[in-house]
């Protein structure tokens, strides 16, 4: 097993991996059109996500519209929505699992039950990294959401 201090810059690696799948998750940068038009008065910035539909005018102004009805959404949206979020929710049961098998906590027992959660925890991780990338690869070349 390894030594306390990579578990714990692994942990903080995992903690950031978290923080971006909850982010990639939520903004709307997944897809961005911007049209500038015949002058700058008419530039439009379009960015679409999984769960809003934004547009930034050359003006300053931004207005967003959500995706309520899920199931008017195209398929590979929908599966693009359900990949990520279960690649959130095992990333946080990662953290949670790791957490007790880590050596500096006193959490989980005795060393081959710390172990057993170490390695529970690094394959829901491994899980979550799998399940954040099958939305690029759904439409294939990286294009989740169409034109």
């Amino acid at each position: 097993m390894a030594s306390a201090s990579l578990q714990f810059f692994a942990f903080i690696l995992a903690l950031f991996g978290s923080f971006g799948d909850i982010a990639a998750t939520l903004l709307p940068n997944w897809k961005v059109n911007a049209d500038v038009g015949s002058n700058i008065i008419t530039a439009i910035t379009q960015m679409q996500g999984l769960w809003m539909d934004c547009t930034w005018y050359s003006t300053g102004m931004f207005s967003c519209t959500l995706k309520y009805s899920i199931l008017s959404l195209p398929v590979y949206i929908q599966a693009a929505r359900t990949t990520m979020v279960l690649s959130c929710i095992l990333s946080a049961f990662g953290i949670c699992i790791t957490t007790v098998g880590m050596k500096c906590t006193r959490l989980g027992g005795d060393t081959d039950s710390k172990n057993n959660a170490c390695f529970a925890g690094g394959i829901c991780f491994i899980l979550a990294g799998i399940f954040g990338l099958v939305p690029t690869l759904i439409k294939g070349k990286g294009d989740v959401l169409k034109s």
